[in-house]
Formats: C-alpha cells, sequence, structure tokens
C-alpha cells in the first residue's frame, strides 16, 4: 500500500492492527477493502494508507509542530479505498484531520464492540441486550439530539455536541445491534433480518453525514421497527 504523501513504513503487528480496526472497510464511504475478483475467483485488496496529519510539511492536512515520527505512528493512519483516498487528499478542508480522528476512534470502538459480541441461546437473552443498546440512544438523542419534529439544534455548540454523540455512541451501538442480529440470525425472524439491512443502511448514512460528507440522495431513517427486535413472538 502506497501513500500519496509518503510511504510510512510499519511493522508486521502495527499493520495488522492497523487492518483490524478498519473491519475491512473504508473509513469514509465504508464499502469493502477487498472486493471480489470474478476473473480470478478471489479477493483482491484496494486498501491504502492515508495520513491523517500529512507525512510532509505541504502536504493535505499537514502540520509541521507534529514531530516526523508521530506522522508515521498507527494513530495517524487511516485505510481508505482508493478513490476516497484521492478525494480526501484532494479537497483537506472537506476531511479535516479531526474528523479523521473522530471516525478512526468511532470505528475503533465500535470494532472492539463488536468483537465481543456473544452468541445467545434464545431471543429473550438476545432481547435484553438489543433493548440496552436501543435504550442508550433513546437517552442519548433525548440529551443531546435534533427536535424530533423539525430536526433543528438551537445552536451550532449543540450541534456538536450531537455530531459528537453520533460518532461516540449511537453509531457503534447501532453497529453492534447489528452484530449481534447477524451472529445470532437463527434467532430472528425473516422480517427481522430486513429491519436489520435497514438499520445498516441507516447507520453508514448518519455516520457520513457526521463525518461532513455530502448524502446522495434522502438520507434512511431510524427504523422504527428495530425498537422491536427479538421481542416475543
Amino acid at each position: 500500500m502506497v501513500c500519496s504523501t509518503g510511504r510510512p513504513s510499519l511493522g508486521q503487528d502495527a499493520d495488522r492492527a492497523l487492518f483490524a480496526e478498519s473491519a475491512g472497510t473504508c473509513l469514509i464511504c465504508n464499502d469493502t477493502l477487498f472486493p471480489s475478483d470474478p476473473k480470478r475467483m478471489k479477493s483482491i485488496s484496494i486498501a491504502e494508507r492515508a495520513h491523517v496529519v500529512a507525512h510532509s510539511d505541504d502536504g493535505p492536512r499537514a502540520d509541521p509542530g507534529i514531530p516526523q515520527e508521530l506522522r508515521d505512528d498507527p494513530s495517524n493512519l487511516v485505510l481508505l479505498c482508493p478513490s476516497c483516498h484521492t478525494k480526501a487528499d484532494k479537497d483537506p478542508d472537506s476531511y479535516p484531520a479531526d474528523v479523521l480522528i473522530k471516525a478512526k476512534e468511532a470505528r475503533r470502538k465500535a470494532i472492539s464492540l463488536i468483537g465481543g459480541t456473544p452468541l445467545f441461546s434464545s431471543r429473550t437473552e438476545a432481547r435484553k441486550a438489543v433493548r440496552k443498546l436501543l435504550l442508550k440512544n433513546r437517552v442519548a438523542f433525548r440529551e443531546k439530539g435534533p427536535d424530533p419534529e423539525s430536526g433543528a439544534v438551537e445552536s451550532e455548540e449543540l450541534a456538536a455536541v450531537w455530531s459528537e454523540c453520533v460518532l461516540r455512541e449511537i453509531t457503534p451501538n447501532n453497529r453492534l445491534i447489528v452484530a449481534i442480529a447477524e451472529i445470532n440470525e437463527d434467532l430472528a425472524t425473516d422480517g427481522e433480518i430486513e429491519i436489520i439491512e435497514l438499520l445498516r443502511h441507516h447507520t453508514d448514512a448518519l455516520e457520513s453525514k457526521h463525518l461532513g460528507n455530502p448524502l446522495i440522495g434522502p438520507a434512511p431513517r431510524f427504523p422504527s421497527q428495530a425498537e422491536l427486535l427479538f421481542k416475543d413472538i
């Protein structure tokens, strides 16, 4: 993998950790970094290491005050697909360092939660786990979210608080709900599997919006049926 603003040299363990925290998907668009190649009958890696703060003093998101050794540290690197890597470096104002760092941390938290996702023996157990996450998100939305009718937020400061909440709380919790349903798919109904896909699409769009990425078309709303996942049939 080559970065357009430098060639970070990582040890094998650090490189593996970088891939692990990415969950095999681009940090910006969430598309897979290992698409299938029908001709070769196997997947190929399109992952590229991208610097958050530029490797060089005149690169995108450059900060000459940061020591060179820290610029090539794994904490300053993210994995992107080639298209998003180009966009992020060609238009750094739309992909500032703080936004990329927040996205990296939110992804790391989500993956750490999903990594401990349990396999349940009953719908009752699955419901208990999902209900707790749904409750956390409802409380977070009630305390920090926009007006439920108009979608408006009173000030820029409160909007920033809400975006932080989305990236650090709402999105990871939603992804954990999706993971619980996928791992315990044998307990789910066909309708619930469809609801989970709707929740996944909503979460991807919500995260992308609060990372400052433009949305194509209307954003998928939270599927209200998700509140009933794994309830008694």
